[in-house]
């Protein structure tokens, strides 16, 4: 989708009291994905998260939130995002809100197991009203997870090295961890502290904001931007900025759009098996 890349960075408690404003002004980092809390010593949130928010928020750093999971079944998954959501509540977020897979979420549960708790956990959340994504390695997407009933939702994919990845599932990378502790594109510290770091290619802002999502009031850029090819609208129906039900037809009609032609698009995008209507997919 467009040829976007900002550069970006995750920080939680290990990166202690961080600097946000100099990550912005002086090492040219464009949003922060802050970690809120996590499920691996009981539900828990990130002492840091908190002070993290209001740095960013004081220094106009646009920012999205991470979950570290460690269900290991849908019960504990739907617990994991209640929490979540109510660390979430009652704050915005520009980008979207991730479910972070890895560790003993992968050594202790198979591959259909997997993929129950990681939709349980981010249909929740989405229906909390969140852009939700999931977090993951590359190698986890492809061999872990059954990657292909996850598409729906933002994948933020780590591969530590020089080249984009690409899931086996032909999911988008919407955005990139490159690198941590190590990397090989560029130093591995922001203000002198080792910290991961990721291109995003999406504008998450823009169409969030317009969504009305993680806490956003619904907004009319939809129907003032500059006009989009049909194909360009198809995609972000699919990745859900045209919102959900019969609202989406009429927004199509105000922003000047075919209501049919979009849906044959977006129809042949998603297969001809699973061909539903426009309501049912946005």
């Amino acid at each position: 989708m467009g040829t976007i890349k900002r550069f970006g960075i995750d920080v939680s408690h290990w990166q202690e009291d961080f600097n946000f404003a100099r990550a912005k002004s002086k090492e040219g980092v464009e949003f922060a994905i802050l970690k809120a809390g996590g499920g691996d010593a009981g539900l828990y949130k990130d002492s840091k998260f908190e002070s993290n928010y209001k740095k960013c928020e004081a220094c106009g750093l646009p920012k999205g939130a991470y979950f570290y999971g460690n269900a290991k079944s849908t019960a504990e998954a739907k617990k994991e995002a209640e929490y979540f959501i109510s660390i979430l509540s009652g704050k915005k977020y520009e980008y979207p809100v991730f479910y972070d897979v890895e560790g003993k979420m992968i050594t202790d549960n198979d591959r259909a197991t997997l993929t129950e708790i990681v939709k349980t956990f981010c249909s929740i959340v989405e229906a909390a009203g969140y852009w939700v994504g999931i977090y993951s390695s590359e190698s986890f997407f492809n061999s872990e997870m059954n990657d292909g009933e996850l598409t729906r939702y933002s994948h933020w994919v780590a591969r530590w090295g020089k080249s984009k990845p690409v899931p086996n599932s032909g999911a988008e990378t919407q955005m990139w961890q490159f690198g941590g502790e190590t990397n090989l594109i560029r130093s591995n510290k922001i203000n002198g502290q080792t910290c991961d770091q990721d291109y995003c290619y999406v504008d998450y802002p823009v169409m969030i904001k317009a969504a009305g999502l993680n806490g956003y009031a619904k907004s009319q850029e939809l129907y003032t931007s500059t006009k989009k090819s049909n194909a360009e609208i198809a995609d972000e129906v699919i990745y859900g900025k045209w919102g959900n039900g019969a609202e989406s037809k009429e927004k199509f009609t105000k922003a000047g759009y075919n209501y049919s032609e979009i849906q044959s698009i977006v129809n042949a995008k998603v297969g001809a098996p699973a061909k539903k209507s426009l309501d049912e997919i946005a």
